[in-house]
């Protein structure tokens, strides 16, 4: 870079100069690529607990709604328990009548 002087003459770089220069911007491009490296450590940290955890926001979620539909399909089993027991020969007939449909439905390919 040119320096002045007091009486308004500008001096001339040399190679020193220069160099001097050189040794500031490599300290200066290492520190940043030292800085964009941390950075992007920290955004990858950020990153992976974010998506852990959505991934387990999602796994609740998924054990709740697994969990209710065995719950109503326990239920569903009582109902159809207690429908047998109080009417045996309607639930025979609904048996038997379910059988011959899917019985006809397999050999009719």
């Amino acid at each position: 870079m040119a320096t002045t002087t007091s009486s308004g003459s500008r001096k001339a770089p040399t190679v020193g100069d220069l160099a001097k220069q050189i040794e500031t911007l490599q300290k200066d491009i290492g520190e940043l690529t030292g800085l964009m490296a941390e950075m992007g450590k920290a955004q990858a940290a950020r990153l992976s607990d974010e998506a852990e955890a959505k991934a387990q926001k999602l796994r609740d979620k998924g054990e709740g709604a697994a969990t209710a539909a065995q719950e109503q399909m326990e239920d569903l089993q009582a109902q159809a328990n207690e429908f047998i027991r109080t009417q045996p020969a309607t639930a025979l007939g609904i048996a038997a009548g379910l059988g011959f449909l899917f019985g006809l439905l397999m050999t009719r390919r």
